[in-house]
């Protein structure tokens, strides 16, 4: 039997079977035809490219116009809550003009030289990077634009979008201090960065200024239900021991894990403790308790660094000026309130 080599599909071929120009069909599935087709042409060309199994050229495409249609992202996490998300909102502004490639580092590791070499060498169009904690990438010399996200006082010659962790942190101490409590546990994630540690300090800062005597006992964990359960139940006895009247956790699915534990252990929340946490997910209004809890605006941060990275890549003069910063804030629900010693004690 004779095998017949099938000809090749063309953007021309495409055209013809929509009806429509070459060009409007270069346009259309390369995501670039905003104000240039209406719908009804995006379907017949979609459609038209699909019955004739049409796919387009990359590498010529790349050899034409010196890009490969692929964006590179580098994150510690993808699998968390906050991470997932900041992936979607990259993927809502790129896709599907870029190709997103998205490298994970290990388990509990922020970003690697090797992390983001292995993309460069890639040749990406451009790279955006999460929770980066050394000027790492200006020592790589990147060939691309680069955008950081969520990285505060890192790469400041780089477009950086950051979140106002600080701000939402300081009202979280002013809503636990008015409420009567000075001696917190704060449950922090394992990863130590340089956000975590802004988000720590401004807490910190701003308990004090109720009290001198305000004290915070630091642990940490994973950001992981059973790792912060594991953490809480270990630690509770001390923590009670001390005086511990309300527990911060640096995440959601932290404070999900405390207060499990503080359930199994006999331990009523609010009544007992107050547990706040951060991201504000969905689990955090459905709970029981439902749970006091910073909002992190994860899919903004990732929509408006990719919308950063386009202007860098669409303007290879463009200079990195004061990072932008989104706002934060803080979500009160039911699992906080007073401090034991402050419904029997007159302030």
């Amino acid at each position: 039997m004779t095998l017949v080599a099938r000809r090749r599909v063309t953007g021309a071929d495409v055209a013809a079977e929509a009806g429509v120009s070459v060009s409007i069909v270069s346009l259309v599935l390369n995501g670039k035809d905003s104000g240039r087709a209406n719908q009804a042409t995006r379907d017949r060309v979609h459609t038209a490219a699909q019955r004739l199994g049409y796919r387009i050229d990359r590498r010529g495409r790349s050899l034409a116009t010196g890009r490969t249609g692929i964006v590179g992202y580098v994150a510690p996490d993808v699998a968390t809550p906050f991470f997932s998300s900041v992936q979607m909102g990259l993927l809502s502004e790129l896709s599907p003009e870029y190709q997103v490639l998205t490298v994970v580092t290990a388990l509990g590791q922020t970003v690697s030289q090797e992390s983001v070499r292995r993309l460069l060498d890639l040749g990406v169009d451009g790279l955006i990077i999460s929770t980066v904690e050394s000027d790492l990438v200006t020592s790589l010399n990147p060939s691309c634009p680069v955008v950081i996200l969520d990285s505060p006082g890192r790469q400041q010659n780089l477009p950086r979008v950051n979140l106002d962790v600080a701000g939402s942190a300081r009202e979280l101490a002013r809503h636990l201090t008015d409420h009567g409590h000075r001696s917190f546990a704060y449950l922090d994630i394992d990863t130590r960065t340089r956000t975590l540690e802004a988000r720590r300090k401004a807490f910190t800062a701003e308990a004090r200024k109720a009290s001198e005597r305000v004290g915070v006992v630091v642990a940490r964990s994973p950001i992981d239900v059973t790792a912060a359960y594991d953490t809480v139940a270990d630690n509770w006895s001390s923590w009670r021991d001390a005086g511990v009247t309300a527990l911060v956790c640096g995440s959601d699915l932290q404070a999900f894990g405390a207060l499990a534990a503080l359930r199994d252990l006999g331990v009523s929340v609010p009544e007992g403790v107050s547990v706040a946490g951060a991201d504000d997910q969905p689990m955090s209004r459905i709970v029981q308790p439902s749970l006091t809890t910073v909002k992190l605006p994860s899919f903004e941060l990732g929509s408006l660094g990719a919308r950063e990275l386009r202007k860098a890549m669409d303007g290879p003069d463009a200079v990195a000026g004061r990072p932008l910063v989104l706002p934060t804030r803080l979500e009160i629900r039911e699992s906080t309130g007073s401090a034991p010693k402050a419904r029997s004690t007159p302030r």
